[in-house]
């Protein structure tokens, strides 16, 4: 945010300089301008993508439809959908083994947890750069049922990395 503040103060002193009549008003262009470019630049090595709009599940788990690269186990169109997994033990059981097999086989890292909900962090590094995937995780009340969604941040494209992750951890 400082970065563009600094850009739009530059870019402001250079259309200053602009219309001066003043005898040194390019020299002071030049260097505003070349002020709001490396500032811009700044500004843009610094930038991350979005958080997600992951949205708690409502109060009956019913996640936010997919778009871009995203696996779900409630949204119905075939080329995002994958079955739900189902939960062998109690809920706390299931939701202690559940963090376990994040944390250590899927090396994520859980950022948020109550009762029922889970979402978890994955980062990873490939030959488009960094990313990061988002996964939620929701165990159906009365049920055996855990409900998910996983999407890359910005959806950018996760060539299924989602899906395997998804899959490495229910034969976990």
């Amino acid at each position: 945010r400082d970065s563009l503040l600094l850009a739009c103060g530059a870019l402001l002193v250079a259309d200053h300089a602009r219309h001066a009549r003043w005898p040194h008003s390019l020299a002071m262009l030049i260097l505003a301008r070349r002020a709001a470019v490396s500032a811009c630049l700044l500004a843009a090595a610094h930038w991350r993508p979005p958080l997600p709009a992951l949205a708690r599940p409502d109060k009956d788990g019913i996640f936010s439809d997919c778009s871009g690269s995203c696996v779900s186990s409630q949204d119905d169109r075939p080329a995002v959908w994958d079955n739900p997994w189902v939960a062998e033990q109690a809920l706390p059981s299931a939701m202690e083994r559940l963090r376990r097999v994040i944390e250590l086989k899927l090396q994520g890292k859980v950022v948020e947890q109550d009762e029922r909900y889970l979402r978890a962090e994955f980062a990873s590094r490939g030959p488009l750069g960094d990313a990061v995937d988002d996964a939620e995780f929701f165990f159906t009340p009365d049920d055996v049922l855990v409900q998910f969604r996983a999407a890359r941040r910005g959806d950018a494209p996760d060539f299924g990395a989602n899906r395997k992750r998804l899959e490495r951890g229910r034969s976990a």
